[in-house]
Order: C-alpha cells, then structure tokens, then sequence
C-alpha cells in the first residue's frame, strides 16, 4: 500500500523530525511503500527564514518590531545556516515526495495519508488553522485520511469551538489523538470517542534508535537538559538547576537547547546523559526510550499535558516535578514502565493496523 505522511518534517526542532522518522520506519517495517509527503508549510518556512515578509505580516505589528526583525537579520542568518547544516543531514533519511505548498498541491497518488503526529491541530504552532493538517484536502475517491496522534492545545480546542471540530474530523475516515485531554475535550463537547495513542517515537524500543547513537557520549559524564519552554521572567532557570545538581554529582552539563548538535547526537546525549532536565515532550519521551533517569517540569502554562499525561499513564509520576523542586537521586522502575509502554503499543499498533485497512 501506498502511504503519504503529512507531518512537520522540515522544522528545525529534533522532536518534529523524530517523530516523522519514527512514524515512516514503523510503516515501512509493516511492508508498506512510505513517502514523506514534501509539504512546505507557510507558517514554518517562514519561521526559520532570516527574513520573511509573510511572518511580518502574519506576527509583527509594531513599527519598532518591525525595526528590530530588520536588525536582527545577521544573527538570525548565521543561526539559520547553523541549523540548516544539522536538521537538512537528518532529513536525507525522508523518502521525500515532490514539494508542495498548499491544498490545492497535495499529490493523490496515495492510497492512504496519514496526518500526524505533533501539534497540527494548534493555532500558534502554524499562524492559525492549517486546511492540510485539518485534513480538508482533494483526494482519490478510494484513498483514506487517517489522523494519527494528532495534538493540540486548549486554547486552539476552543478557537475551532463545536461545529468547527465536527467538520474537521467529519474531514477524516480515522482519527486518534496522542493526548487524553484532547479526547476528553471532543467526547465532552461533541460526544464523541477519540482513541488516545502514543506519539510515533514511541512505536518501537530502542532498537529502531540503535542505528542514530553516537557511542562517544557513552565516555562522558553529564546532565543533559533541553528547554523547550522557559521560566517566565527567568530564562536561565533550566541551566541554574542543572549547574546546582551537576556540581553535585561532580559532572558536566550539556545544553541540548543550543541547537548546536546534530539530531544522532541529540539521541545519544539523553542516552548516556546521568540525567535528564526538561520542559521539552520528546526530550522525556526519549529518556523513557533510553530509560535515562528523568525530570520533566511543569510549568503550569497549558502545555505540561503533552508529558505530565504520558507519565502519569504509564506509572512514572515521579518523574514529574514543579520548577520548586529539589534534583536528588531517584530510581525508576523501567521494568514496570517498559511493560506499561508495551501495553499502550499495542493500543497504538491495533490502530494503525486497522486504519490501514
């Protein structure tokens, strides 16, 4: 069978093209012929371009914004070339298809697309409401639209509000989501049963990862931390933190917020890292992976869910602390974790097998 996946691959962020690496290599390991549908995004061309009139006229509305977007083109070139070499060497693994830059531009030469996973369905992550992500693009007759581990936020929940999210998913032959709180949002507003899933990293062990370590990190001795949200009002929060701990433990801390190493080495730093310090969900995901001993810190901003639910599901509350906590020696129970893993696969893999038929 043919399948397009429709996801955030181009992004320069390592959970966007993990997830979509994940999700092609579960398909192809079903004997399915996968391709990474090339669509490129307005909203996160955009966002990683040094200069953008789009993103002007989509964000900026001050003058002195304005202004100071113009200034800040140097540093933003040099940070975009930077990220450009890290992420677009990771991205040769995609079976890609021809580009493509809108609904109206999505081949149909698939007999199924799967939309997902990330957060496709939020207004802030793509300047607004996405027809491509939303589903609501012209395909075969005998083609299917399947939603897999698709996630949002509430706010972006309560923009689309009831009769909106009854045309989106009226949009789709299949639909899951990867947090409850989204099920639970549709099944409360529209009465309505989405299946919850887990997130495509997390399809497999780590054997499929085993081909991404990079073993040098195996001889150092670091906290790893990755900040994907910050402190309001503090910034270097995540880095104090760890620095008080690191001295602890007489270690080094890596920072995986730099954006500074390749995606392999963002696998193998959580790998081998004594621990890990985040606000980031596949930062966790892949200390859970990696079984690396981990931190993921609510910030109470609406978007701890993505992570909070994930570890309360599979028995490792432990792991989730409050920015007031104090980082000590803590023994998860992988053994318990890993079975718990291994049950919500199998939720997840029953899906995507029935989907496809």
């Amino acid at each position: 069978m043919k399948i397009g996946i429709l996801t955030v691959h181009r992004a320069y962020n390592y959970g966007s093209v993990l997830q979509c690496y994940a999700l092609q290599e579960y398909l192809k390991s079903l004997g399915h012929d996968v391709w990474v549908i090339d669509y490129r995004q307005a909203w996160t061309e955009a966002v990683y371009k040094p200069f953008s009139f789009y993103y002007i006229k989509k964000r900026i509305k001050h003058p002195r914004a304005i202004l100071n977007y113009i200034k800040g083109y140097n540093g933003r070139k040099k940070l975009a070339q930077q990220r450009n070499v890290i992420f677009s060497t990771f991205m040769k693994r995609f079976r890609l298809s021809e580009p493509c830059y809108g609904a109206n531009d999505i081949p149909q030469n698939f007999d199924r697309f799967i939309i997902g996973s990330d957060q496709l369905w939020s207004h802030a992550c793509f300047g607004g409401e996405d027809k491509v992500y939303l589903g609501s693009f012209s395909h075969k007759k005998n083609s299917k639209v399947i939603g897999y581990a698709l996630s949002s936020n509430t706010k972006s929940l309560n923009i689309f509000g009831k009769d909106k999210l009854n045309h989106i998913i009226a949009n789709f032959n299949s639909l899951s989501v990867r947090e409850p709180f989204i099920a639970d949002f549709i099944q409360e507003k529209l009465g309505i049963k989405i299946p919850v899933v887990l997130d495509p990293t997390l399809l497999t062990n780590a054997n499929l990862w085993n081909n991404l370590i990079n073993e040098k990190w195996k001889y150092e001795n670091y906290i790893a931390i990755y900040q994907a949200r910050s402190v309001i009002g503090n910034p270097t929060y995540l880095k104090d933190k760890a620095r008080t701990f690191a001295n602890e433990l007489k270690c080094d801390v890596i920072d995986l917020s730099s954006m500074t190493y390749s995606v392999e080495d963002f696998v193998s730093i959580i790998k081998y890292a004594r621990y890990v310090l985040t606000t980031s969900f596949h930062a966790t995901v892949f200390s859970l992976i990696m079984e690396t001993p981990c931190y993921a810190i609510k910030l109470n901003d609406g978007f701890d869910g993505r992570y909070v639910d994930l570890l309360h599901d599979i028995g490792a509350d432990e792991e989730i602390v409050n920015t007031d906590f104090v980082p000590k020696y803590i023994d998860i129970k992988f053994n318990s974790i890993r079975k718990e893993l291994n049950k919500l696969r199998v939720v997840s893999a029953n899906y995507i097998k029935e989907s496809l038929k």
